[in-house]
């Protein structure tokens, strides 16, 4: 069992609009709407309703949202059915 899945560290909820820069260990799920930069060697997940408009640098990003912008993964990108992208994934 993977163990970046069972525990989400930090959560930004529907509700929440953020601006800057965003750095952490572990899984961060982001359901609003986020405008900056990401940089983690962990998971970000972004949710149904998850607004980014964002470079992120990640391990994993697991996108069932939208985003603009560059995803740099050093791991994997899971870009679900629903979702948009627009932008750069490397």
């Amino acid at each position: 069992m993977k163990k970046e899945d069972d525990q989400i560290k930090a959560y930004m909820g529907e509700d929440t609009v953020f601006n800057g820069s965003l750095n952490f260990d572990g899984t961060v799920r982001i359901d609003g709407k986020f405008e900056g930069q990401v940089f983690t060697d962990d998971t970000l997940i972004i949710g149904e309703t998850g607004n980014l408009i964002a470079d992120i640098t990640a391990g994993t990003i697991i996108c069932m949202g939208l985003v603009e912008g560059t995803l740099m993964a050093s791991k994997k990108v899971e870009i679900h059915a629903k979702s948009r992208v627009i932008g750069n994934i490397k």
